[in-house]
C-alpha cells in the first residue's frame, strides 16, 4: 500500500515539476525572443494545415460528401478553419453563396 501511495505521490510531484519547467521555458522564450506561446501554437497549426489538400471525415452538414477534395484557406483558431472544396471538374463548390466553409479541424483529414 505504501508503494502505491509513494508512486502516485512521486508522479504528481514529477508532473508538477515538469509543468513548472515548461512554464518557465515559455516565459523566458517570450521574454527573450518576444514570441508568446499562443503565437507559436498558431504557427505550428498553420504549418500543418494551411493550403494543404483535405478530405472530410464524414458527410458535412452543408451536404459535402466524404472524398470531396478541399483546401484549407485560413486557420481561425486551434480548432476551426475555413476550407474551400472543389468538384470533380476542379470548380469551386458554392452552397448558399458561400465558397469557404467554417469547419472544425477534427472533421477533416489531410490528403496524402
Amino acid at each position: 500500500m505504501g508503494e502505491i501511495i509513494g508512486e502516485i505521490f512521486a508522479r504528481w510531484i514529477l508532473a508538477g515539476i515538469w509543468l513548472g519547467l515548461n512554464a518557465i521555458y515559455d516565459w523566458i522564450k517570450a521574454l527573450i525572443f518576444g514570441i508568446p506561446k499562443n503565437e507559436v501554437e498558431r504557427k505550428r497549426l498553420e504549418k500543418k494545415w494551411l493550403y494543404k489538400k483535405v478530405n472530410p471525415r464524414k458527410k458535412l452538414k452543408n451536404g459535402i460528401e466524404i472524398g470531396t477534395i478541399g483546401t484549407v484557406m485560413e486557420i481561425i483558431d486551434k480548432k476551426t478553419a475555413f476550407v474551400e472544396f472543389y468538384d470533380q471538374n476542379g470548380e469551386f463548390i458554392e452552397i448558399d453563396g458561400e465558397l469557404a466553409f467554417k469547419l472544425e479541424l477534427r472533421n477533416i483529414k489531410l490528403k496524402k
